[in-house]
């Protein structure tokens, strides 16, 4: 449909189909049981706006969307068809390893890869919106969402983020095995104060410009549909009333038309956040904000038509938001193909299928973090006398806090299942030692999670532990947090694994001191007693449908892990929020002994640094320069270093550039990650890579706020990750 048709349906709708537009109804109206789609009359939506309803959240089942579009078509004043949303986090049937996770991979193909996997699935499902990518810069692994996004660092979250929206949306929307992103949380939500969840942000202009924009522009920037504002205030104003960033900045300065979306009953928690508790004054707020759609609790169409009679709104504002829905359906190609590419019969082919299983399997090594490997522990020998410990050893949910599709939570395969398919003559030793959770977890029993209350079934299962542990010549752990654990409300104050699986550890690595861990969880977590004792620490985050496969094949070395933290590890919960790319300042070794910045029992950096990362063989750099001296407007700088492998084995390193603005009329980060490559080199091969910048790259908002660069030395950095110091300088002209 072209847009002068659009704007001749708009004018012709009535104010009540145009409000019913910027309204989304939940799932749980429609009843699945009914010959006819049904509604359910607890929820308070009244039939006259359901007639004209504009989109539905939390429907996923092909036939029953497929009835409801055909249901609504018919009723519909003017036929429109609605659309369907839903989150879709990290795969919808088929799971893959979350999004932090994704970003330790350091590769946007492979994101790109998995939210093309996911949209297919969700397309063929009937589906047409996800809520995704979730780019709120994170640097705090208290909060419980940092497992949805890509970490800790600008440059990275902005990569990732393109790279999810091209996977999600192709090239054209209209094309089958596609659906539009929905970026969020805009913004600043993962700025949150003391990582806890709905809370207050307080952040500076130049530091929200600066670190936390950017992620959301350069999805904006790709095409996303859509974007959904987040919970929190920022300086006292809720994001969903937030003028300055949702005009002045999103639409304004960034030209976004895409369609900007609550989240989950956003405008009530702007009345918890006591700003008020009328339906029409909160409604004010967000659609003078250009806020679009109302997710789910009715308060827009309670609150607009009496700011439309009261004249305290105009009707053009509600044109301006229904003309930005109606353009995403019409580019999903809604209006000529409304019940799009939902099919029951197809969907059951291609979800969960031997392909989207293998593109879940290749993931796992490409987002695993091989954090020590002290003596070469891993990989592993066939021959070794191996024993497997720890309560994810026999876990059939390895999928995480946010699967698309919680019913397969319980059929993929266990490490134990695929150790003894892949190697039934083996001579390993199995306990599984413990529970994931103890009874001394009491916060953790609110969120009805099994937890050991058995004193002697605990000890019984740890001496067990302990009987194995002293038989083998290598002990495997397999510990970490429980998978319901993180994702939206699970923000923790103690980021340990649960002390019963401590206790474990400790019990075990007392009589066997070549332990190998494998670490399952959703944020970067305390383990420095862990780190001290461990010979090797595989993290694998939350991997995944094919999670027990890929750890198998990593930990006897059919595959190597090649990720890279996107996100930095502390020593200790009371350095949160930490990141690599702090501010210098004067209070340094450099300056004085004494008055050092940092803390008296703990070093200032992280445990394990962003971007660090092992895999089973060795990499050497040499031959790091730069192509000139100065750099000018409309000059390319050129990058080069020679990285050889001269390990073992075949691997992929990634190469990382980050820079330093020596002297600035602000202070800059003592390090910025601007560059990487990821790059494959055989055993014995040496490659040359390039990196390629321009000022560009060297933009920040300065003393005045404007973005631009300033003359003055630039240190450029080259390595293996954030810690390095091998640099050389240049001027900026």
């Amino acid at each position: 449909m072209r847009e002068q048709e659009l704007i001749k349906l708009l004018d012709d709708m009535s104010i009540m189909e145009k409000i019913g537009e910027l309204n989304q109804i939940p799932g749980e109206y429609y009843k699945e049981t009914m010959t006819a789609t049904g509604e359910n009359t607890t929820l308070n939506f009244p039939k006259e706006l359901i007639k004209t309803i504009g989109s539905a959240l939390n429907v996923s089942d092909p036939e029953l969307i497929v009835k409801i579009q055909k249901e609504h078509i018919e009723n519909h004043p003017h036929h429109i068809p609605m659309l369907f949303m839903l989150d879709i986090i990290h795969g919808l049937d088929t799971t893959f390893p979350i999004p932090l996770a994704q970003g330790c991979s350091f590769d946007p193909e492979l994101v790109k890869t998995l939210s093309s996997a996911a949209a297919k699935e969700a397309c063929v499902s009937g589906l047409h919106v996800t809520f995704s990518p979730m780019v709120d810069l994170c640097r705090d692994a208290r909060w419980g969402r940092v497992m949805e996004s890509s970490g800790e660092d600008t440059y990275l979250n902005s990569v990732m983020a393109k790279a999810a929206v091209e996977g999600y949306q192709g090239k054209d929307l209209t094309e089958e095995g596609t659906i539009s992103s929905c970026v969020k949380h805009f913004a600043a939500y993962g700025a949150v104060e003391g990582g806890r969840e709905y809370a207050s942000v307080d952040i500076s202009e130049r530091n929200l410009r600066e670190y936390y924009l950017p992620p959301y522009k350069a999805a904006c920037d790709a095409g996303s549909g859509m974007l959904m504002t987040s919970f929190n205030t920022i300086g006292g104003i809720p994001s969903t009333a937030n003028k300055h960033i949702m005009k002045d900045i999103l639409r304004d300065e960034w030209n976004y038309d895409g369609v900007v979306i609550t989240d989950y009953g956003s405008l009530s928690n702007m009345e918890s956040h006591g700003i008020s508790e009328k339906d029409d004054v909160l409604s004010e707020y967000a659609i003078n904000a250009t806020v679009d759609i109302e997710m789910c609790i009715g308060r827009y169409y309670q609150g607009l038509q009496k700011l439309i009679n009261e004249g305290k709104i105009s009707e053009k504002q509600i044109d301006d938001a229904v003309l930005r829905i109606l353009k995403l359906k019409n580019r999903l190609g809604l209006f000529e193909n409304p019940y799009r590419f939902a099919n029951s019969e197809k969907a059951k082919e291609i979800c969960r299928s031997k392909k989207m299983m293998e593109t879940a399997y290749k993931a796992v090594n490409q987002t695993s973090v091989l954090l020590k490997n002290e003596d070469k522990s891993l990989p592993l020998k066939k021959d070794e006398k191996i024993a497997f410990i720890g309560p994810f050893l026999d876990s059939h949910d390895l999928l995480g806090g946010w699967p698309g599709n919680l019913k397969y939570r319980s059929e993929d395969k266990s490490v134990l299942d695929i150790i003894e398919n892949d190697y039934p003559d083996n001579h390993y030793l199995f306990a599984k030692g413990c529970e994931m959770l103890g009874s001394e977890e009491p916060m953790l029993k609110r969120r009805k999670l099994p937890f050991e209350e058995n004193q002697n079934a605990r000890n019984e299962k740890i001496d067990k532990a302990i009987e194995v542990a002293q038989k083998a010549d290598k002990v495997v752990m397999l510990l970490g947090e429980h998978p319901r654990v993180g994702g939206e409300i699970t923000s923790k104050v103690d980021i340990r694994i649960p002390k019963i699986q401590q206790e474990l550890f400790d019990a075990v690595s007392k009589v066997n001191e070549n332990v190998i861990v494998v670490l399952f969880n959703h944020r970067p977590l305390d383990i420095t007693e862990i780190s001290g004792k461990a010979k090797s620490i595989l993290d694998v985050w939350f991997p995944g449908s094919m999670g027990a496969k890929g750890i198998v094949d990593m930990l006897f070395g059919i595959n190597s892990p090649t990720g890279r933290l996107s996100m930095s590890f502390p020593y200790g919960v009371g350095q949160e929020p930490i990141y690599y790319g702090l501010l210098p300042t004067d209070h340094s070794t450099q300056v004085s002994d004494t008055f050092v910045t940092g803390y008296i029992d703990c070093p200032l950096e992280p445990l394990y640094s962003f971007g660090e990362g092992l895999t089973y063989t060795d990499f050497e750099y040499s031959d790091f320069s730069l192509n000139k001296k100065t750099l000018a407007e409309n000059e390319t700088l050129t990058v080069s270093v020679n990285v050889k492998n001269i390990g073992q084995r075949d691997g992929y390193e990634t190469v990382q550039l980050y820079f330093r603005d020596v002297f600035a009329s602000v202070s800059r980060p003592t390090k910025q990650l601007i560059r990487f490559e990821k790059v494959f080199i055989k055993k014995g091969e040496t490659k040359e890579v390039l990196f390629y910048l321009t000022t560009e790259d060297f933009k920040f908002y300065n003393f005045d706020m404007n973005y631009d660069y300033e003359p003055g030395e630039i240190k450029i950095f080259v390595g293996h990750d954030s810690r390095t110091n091998e640099c050389k300088s240049i001027e900026l002209m």
